[in-house]
């Protein structure tokens, strides 16, 4: 965990100001209960390196500190990562906790023991932001850059649709 936690912090590095202007600021963290954070990781280091700010919680995140960090940040993005059954529970309480906060920035979901099918019928209800099941952690970036494009409504919409049909 600490090598990959460098890692990422010199590819941040080297990326510095030169590679363009922040496409944006994205919230990555593995919910609390859980220590898991390869797929986090990767997640984070695809989304700095196509220009998202990525402020990196850690493990074991609690819902409380998900929250004080989005507000803070003013994040755009907020991704959630889990690879124990557990996790699923705690992603639908942060969700939940999001919501009262009055958050409702587009939610991504990820880890090997989520679905598209838990996601919309867990998640999604306990959450007023779009609610998206990211398979693979390369999909992060280009689905965060379809968001802040003109497909945004688009994209809503069909996800929307999607998660209703489960």
């Amino acid at each position: 965990a600490e090598a990959a936690s460098k890692a990422f912090e010199a590819v941040k590095e080297a990326m510095g100001e030169s590679q363009g202007e922040s496409k944006g600021k994205v919230i990555v963290a593995t919910v609390k209960g859980d220590i898991h954070d390869i797929g986090k990781n990767i997640a984070a280091v695809v989304l700095a390196c196509n220009n998202f700010e990525v402020i990196d919680l850690g493990v074991m995140v609690s819902a409380e500190q998900i929250v004080e960090a989005a507000q803070e940040h003013q994040v755009d993005y907020i991704g959630l990562s889990g690879l124990i059954t557990p996790s699923l529970d705690e992603m639908c309480h942060t969700a939940e906790a999001l919501r009262e906060a009055g958050i409702d920035k587009p939610l991504f979901i990820g880890g090997a023991t989520t679905s598209a099918l838990h996601t919309a019928i867990k998640i999604a209800p306990r959450y007023n932001g779009p609610v998206f099941h990211v398979k693979d952690a390369a999909q992060n970036p280009v689905l965060a850059m379809q968001l802040a494009g003109g497909d945004r409504a688009r994209v809503i919409e069909d996800i929307m649709q999607q998660q209703e049909a489960l």
